[in-house]
């Protein structure tokens, strides 16, 4: 029984081990970004409506070919019926059979294959462009999801050192209080503050949890699958220090390079196309058909060598004797279709229109972001130069207003403040330098960087 428990306890304790050390996934921002990548359901739908138009493609490229069927059937007549082939009048149950192969081709019908060819061309462009610009869609939300985690972090951390700066404080004024040389109000001041620090930092906790979840479903990610930390990112000094580029030159790359403005551009053209394609239903169409085929009849074939009848002529040999070609060239000249030409150019010309305003729109969106980046990226580097001063200065202030205090030659209040400010100068200072590095990520995505 002894030797039971002891294996018992044993076994709890490695699991227990076991249950501690679990390993924890660690994500950094490559590691989001790919994920993202891989499981994006717009991404796939792109991805699939890319394959569609490479089938629509090929199917244009196919429409300049002839098509070709063979058909084959085998009748029952009863009663009085002329039968061709024995070519007599017949009062009795007949058998036969008409194998043929034949094959019909457009020869014109307004050009409106070749109009088609290039819409659908233009349609595979732009599919292929927006697959390239949800990919930049999908990172670029990345990193302000990412941003968003690592600011969050970040003050966490100050909120963290701040409740651990008062509560050293409170430990302090208590035992002040207790040898007769503080004061009871400082005690409650330093409490009232802990819990208020307390509480901020609970908020900014729950902050931290929402905003991890919202990266954890951009990147289709189950958060109960297993314990995930996202790495916080390293910030080199001489990334922030580098001069952005004029805003004219990055605009201009952007929209040079745009998947998205591309995909427009494309799109338009093949409405273009289809509109052209659309017209081409006025013009006449000629059609080539031609077949082949032959005849058999239970009650038999004429040689047309000898002209001599074979009533019992085998269906091998009365291939032979039926055979024929045939060969049709019809026109076709449309006259009224009950609007539905003029409807189809209608819509074309509209959908091309769209089209157009679609272009504009991509154009505007693009220059719209690229202009919010940029004026976001400069306004953090003029915050992150300032912010360093102030950081200086105010942590300065604060430990002189701190040995002050501590000697009883300042008030709570004016104490609170330095820390007040030192702690907006820390914030001030990290959320300038995050925004600054993930603001070039951002426009060096713009810029097909």
């Amino acid at each position: 029984m002894r030797k039971t428990l002891i294996f018992m306890m044993i076994t709890m304790s490695v699991l227990a081990h076991a249950q501690d050390t679990e390993e924890v996934t660690v994500l950094t921002l490559d590691d989001c970004i790919q994920t993202a990548l891989e499981r994006n359901i717009q991404l796939k739908q792109a991805r699939n409506s890319q394959l569609m138009a490479e089938s629509n493609r090929l199917q244009s490229i196919m429409n300049f070919f002839p098509s070709i069927s063979a058909g084959v059937n085998y009748d029952y007549f009863f009663g009085n019926f002329f039968d061709p082939n024995a070519a007599r009048q017949v009062s009795e149950t007949t058998s036969s059979s008409a194998p043929n192969i034949s094959s019909s081709m457009v020869l014109f019908n307004g050009f409106s294959n070749h109009f088609q060819l290039s819409q659908r061309k233009h349609e595979l462009v732009a599919a292929s462009e927006t697959i390239k610009n949800t990919e930049i869609n999908v990172e670029s939300n990345i990193l302000a999801y990412y941003l968003s985690v690592i600011l969050d972090k970040e003050n966490i951390k100050i909120a963290r050192e701040r409740v651990e700066l008062l509560e050293a404080q409170l430990e302090r004024e208590k035992k002040r209080e207790s040898v007769g040389v503080g004061n009871l109000e400082s005690v409650y001041n330093f409490q009232g503050q802990l819990a208020n620090q307390k509480l901020t930092l609970n908020n900014l906790e729950n902050t931290l949890r929402r905003d991890l979840l919202t990266l954890f479903q951009s990147m289709q990610l189950n958060p109960n699958d297993g314990e995930v930390e996202v790495q916080a990112y390293d910030v080199q000094e001489d990334e922030l220090l580098l001069e952005a580029d004029p805003f004219e030159v990055v605009l201009e790359e952007t929209l040079s390079s745009s998947p998205a403005l591309k995909a427009a551009s494309s799109s338009y053209e093949a409405s273009r196309y289809q509109f052209k394609s659309a017209k081409a239903q006025l013009y006449p169409t000629i059609t080539a058909f031609g077949r082949i085929g032959s005849n058999y009849s239970s009650n038999g074939a004429r040689n047309p060598t000898n002209g001599d009848f074979e009533p019992d002529a085998s269906f091998s040999r009365q291939m032979e004797f039926n055979e024929f070609e045939y060969v049709n060239f019809s026109l076709n000249i449309p006259i009224f279709s009950r609007y539905q030409t003029s409807n189809s150019i209608q819509i074309a010309k509209v959908g091309m229109a769209n089209a157009e305003l679609g272009v504009s729109q991509a154009m505007n969106t693009i220059t719209n972001l690229v202009q919010t980046a940029y004026l976001d990226l400069v306004s953090a580097q003029n915050t992150y130069i300032s912010a360093k001063e102030n950081l200086a200065a105010t942590t300065q202030t604060f430990e002189f207003m701190k040995k002050r205090f501590e000697t009883g030659n300042t008030d709570f209040y004016t104490y609170l403040e330095s820390l007040n400010n030192k702690n907006r100068a820390e914030l001030e200072l990290i959320n300038s330098k995050y925004s600054i590095v993930f603001r070039k990520k951002i426009l060096e995505l713009y810029r097909g960087s």
